[in-house]
Parts: C-alpha cells; structure tokens; sequence
C-alpha cells in the first residue's frame, strides 16, 4: 500500500495539469470540433477583392491524411470580419475546408490542446501516436491506481480532511468516468490492436449510447457536468501535488 501511495502521488505531480487541461478542452471541443474536410463548391457571394492566396503543403487545420489527395493546397484568405479562410485542393479545384478566426482559435482551446495537436508534432503520425498512446496507456495505468486506492481508503474509515476530503470526493464521483475517458483515448490510438477500439473510443469518449444517445440536451449536460467535476478533482490534485512537492523540498 505504501508503494501505491508513493506511486499515486508522484504521478498525480506528474499528470495532474494534463488532467485538468484534458478537462477543460474536453468542454470546448464539445461545443466547436476540429474542423473536417468538406469537399464543396466556392460559396456563392463570396468577395474575392480583399483576398489574398497562398500555396501550402499543409497548416494546423490540414495536416490530417484525409488532405493528402489535395496536396498541395491553396489557402483563400478572404479578409472578411470573420477572417475566413478557405482552402482549395490543387488536384480537384474544388473547396475542401472552411474555417472563421472565431473556430480556429476556439479550437486552440480544445482540440489542439486535447490531442497535443500541434501542427509541427501531428506531421509526423508516428511519433505523435506513439506520445499519445504513450500518455494515454501511464495516464490510465495511474487513474487506476487512484481508484484502488480511493475504494481501499473509503472502506477503512479513514478520515480525509480540508482539501484532502474534497480531493477524495471528487475522485470517487469522477472515477469510472475519467478511468473510462482516458482509457477510451488508449483505445482510440491502437491502430488495430484491440477489436472495435474506433467503436469503443467514440461511445466512451462522448457518451454516445442509450439513453443518452437520443437525448442530445442531456447527453451535452452530463459532459459538461462530469469534465468540471473532473476539473475539479485534478486542480485539487495539483494543490495537494504541489505541497506535497514544496514540503520535501523545504
């Protein structure tokens, strides 16, 4: 047991900030996702006297494969209010993507923070799958061992106290949930190492099933409400990681 309180402790220092920011993103992506090519015709109307073209391998919105057949691409700055950008794939002509400034930085905050999205990183598939499989399989190995432990000490009587208890509270609402989240994002990068991982991930990750599933209102309110209780549950995790970090040091 001390050997897991060791354990758990260290890795909530370790991956406590990267709980809460998965958390917090996880609430913005809910609400705008990552933008998704869209073969389309130029919109009808659109004023091209303000804007301005380049030709680009690929950006933070069209680094995915799905653009590959594209490649390379032109970027339409169109210079308007929204400073909309519209990209045009070389092979067809057609418009494959959209994207408005408000969606682009919006999904700074979410998509690209959750899935360490970073353009510079996800161009190279192999090395941002293996990071993300990576953190996917140590952060579950640890939210694991925070739940033995929580149940372990939730049937001694231990007494838990200012922070600690809130800690604890927050850790046994949150639990299956979060083991369930961060477990669903190391199914999701398995590339065919467990069947129906793809199927799996996507019912787990978003709470894509009865009765939530046909209750879109409710379904997007239990998420909301689950990632502030988890967010919760990792800033105080930080807090007590922190002094548990400055103590030691002092």
């Amino acid at each position: 047991m001390r050997i897991l309180t060791t354990l758990h402790r260290w890795w909530g220092v370790a991956f406590c900030l990267l709980f809460a920011m998965w958390f917090a993103s996880g609430i913005v992506m809910h609400f705008v996702p990552y933008p998704a090519r869209h073969e389309q015709p130029l919109p009808s109307g659109v004023d091209l006297s303000r804007a301005t073209t380049e030709e680009i391998g690929y950006d933070q919105w069209t680094v995915t494969g799905d653009f590959d057949p594209d490649r390379p691409l032109k970027r339409i700055a169109l210079g308007d209010a929204a400073g909309t950008e519209v990209y045009v794939s070389s092979a067809s002509g057609r418009v494959v993507l959209v994207t408005t400034r408000n969606e682009r930085l919006l999904n700074y905050a979410g998509s690209v923070a959750h899935w360490l999205y970073p353009a510079a990183l996800r161009h190279h598939a192999n090395a941002w799958s293996w990071l993300m499989w990576s953190l996917s399989l140590l952060a579950t190995i640890g939210v694991a061992i925070g739940v033995f432990l929580g149940l372990v000490r939730l049937g001694s009587g231990v007494a838990y106290r200012g922070l600690q208890r809130w800690h604890h509270i927050f850790g046994q609402i949150v639990a299956p949930f979060l083991f369930a989240w961060i477990f669903s994002g190391f199914l999701s990068m398995n590339d065919g190492l467990f069947a129906h991982g793809d199927e799996l991930f996507r019912a787990m990750h978003t709470l894509d099933f009865p009765p939530l599933a046909s209750h879109p209102w409710l379904r997007t309110s239990a998420i909301v409400a689950l990632c502030f209780c988890g967010l919760a549950f990792s800033l105080t995790g930080v807090v007590l990681a922190w002094r548990r970090v400055t103590n030691r040091s002092a």
